[in-house]
């Protein structure tokens, strides 16, 4: 091999050999007691929480990588508030020299956020603490410290990967989970970030699943505002806007509208057996509040369905089969809206209208947040009905405004998922126990129109 040769290998080998010795050094330095301390107490000093970290690797191509990355819930020791695979941070050799640190880029990987809700009904939310103001006391001398090298960090552009975030409620049970959140941004001021944001699936409430909401946002730090908000519900658009100002008193804005959401899809996602539902919803919900306190919400909702076919409640179907009304046992709404006002824990039913050919319902009353209801409705029947109601039925209506119906008051109490409802014991002018199938068959067996074969059946049977 020539010299000149042997001399550009030799030289090639030491710079891969200082290059790999400085790689090296610089992971031991970053593993080290001090560094790590400096970094868990930069971490607390920005969040206002302990942070944990299993490891810091250092490479040229991938950067500073901290990896196993926790943040302790305040309120049990045994939970995380926040988890992380990995963050990785990109920065610029150049500027070191200069004693800047400029991060080119922040990534953190397959972050779960578990937000709690305290017994007295707080969030607990992952809101940054404000540092305390106090006043400059006189300067006592203190022994030197040793520091590190003093750097200037500047972060440019910050991305989240696949993160995910969990809403629990008081009693441990999940109500709104976000799944594959991606979020990137980057630092147009000193004060100012923007973005984009998208969240592949929702779950609110184990049953309202919206799709691929996205957007774009701005955080000054006091301010997050999210002014265009787009997704899909069951087939439908979703549009919205939200705000939150994280003051002393953190308040928020949120406004939503949809349009074309299927109710056939809706049900089908809440897992609830649609059974002939068709049609669709449309209309409006405003909220504002303090997002760490569920007492503190308030707002207003108005929502119509149109076009829509509604299967009724179990024991109606029934007794439409019996007596064969056809109405009772799928209901085709010409007119069908429902205005709301939230507030006190509870979204207050103000005015539901449901209106067929020949039947009204309509209904108020409060629905807690934790689900409880308690409705005040009246069923309308008109004279065609009337004519088919026979018995005891016809006698338990009473008239209405509209001399064109009677009507028949009763309420509708138990939770969202599982409703309850002295309809039937109103209807009948009897309590009915559990067996509400059984029941119907026993008092209405005698009522029920007979077909001309079932005649002809039993003249059979007596010959």
């Amino acid at each position: 091999m020539p010299i000149f040769a042997k001399r550009i290998l030799f030289i090639v080998a030491g710079v891969f050999a200082t290059a790999a010795i400085i790689l090296l050094c610089i992971n031991l330095y970053l593993q080290s007691s001090g560094v790590q301390q400096r970094i868990r107490d930069a971490a607390v000093k920005s969040l206002g929480s302990e942070v944990k970290i299993q490891s810091t690797v250092y490479t040229p191509w991938n950067g500073l990588v901290l990896r196993g990355i926790s943040i302790p819930d305040p309120s049990d020791a045994h939970l995380n508030f926040v988890e992380a695979a990995a963050l990785r941070i990109r920065f610029a050799h150049a500027s070191l020299l200069k004693g800047r640190f400029a991060i080119t880029e922040c990534t953190l990987f397959q972050p779960k956020f578990v937000i709690r809700q305290l017994e007295n009904g707080d969030w607990l939310m992952p809101l940054p603490a404000k540092e305390a103001e106090v006043a400059e006391a006189p300067k006592e001398t203190s022994p030197a410290k040793i520091r590190g090298p003093s750097f200037r960090a500047e972060l440019q552009r910050f991305q989240l990967r696949s993160g995910s975030i969990v809403f629990f409620n008081a009693k441990s049970r999940a109500i709104v989970a976000l799944e594959k959140v991606n979020i990137s941004g980057q630092i147009v001021s000193p004060s100012e970030v923007a973005g984009i944001f998208e969240v592949g699936k929702t779950d609110l409430f184990n049953s309202l699943k919206p799709r691929k909401i996205g957007g774009t946002f701005t955080w000054d730090g006091r301010v997050l505002d999210m002014p265009d908000i787009e997704g899909s519900l069951a087939g439908g658009k979703l549009f919205g806007k939200y705000r939150v100002e994280s003051n002393e008193q953190p308040t928020f804005l949120l406004g939503l509208q949809l349009s074309g959401v299927l109710l056939r899809k809706l049900a089908e996602e809440a897992q609830v057996d649609p059974g002939k539902t068709d049609g669709s919803l449309r209309g409006s919900m405003n909220l504002t509040g303090d997002p760490r306190n569920s007492d503190s919400i308030a707002g207003e909702g108005h929502f119509e369905l149109v076009a829509a076919k509604l299967k009724p409640v179990e024991f109606l179907v029934k007794l439409g089969e019996l007596l064969q009304i056809d109405e009772l046992q799928l209901l085709d709404l010409s007119d069908a809206r429902v205005d709301l006002t939230i507030g006190n824990q509870r979204v207050h039913v103000e005015n539901i209208i449901l209106k067929s050919d020949n039947l009204i319902l309509f209904g108020k009353g409060p629905i807690r947040f934790n689900g409880k209801m308690n409705i005040d409705a009246r069923l309308l029947f008109n004279l065609k009905l009337q004519n088919q109601l026979k018995g005891v039925l016809s006698q338990n209506l009473i008239d209405s405004e509209d001399p064109n119906y009677r009507e028949l008051a009763f309420t509708v109490t138990g939770r969202i998922d599982n409703p309850k409802t002295d309809l039937l014991d109103k209807l009948i002018g009897v309590k009915v126990g559990q067996d509400v199938g059984g029941m119907l068959m026993n008092i209405f067996r005698s009522s029920v129109p007979r077909k001309p074969e079932d005649k002809q059946q039993e003249q059979t049977i007596e010959n």
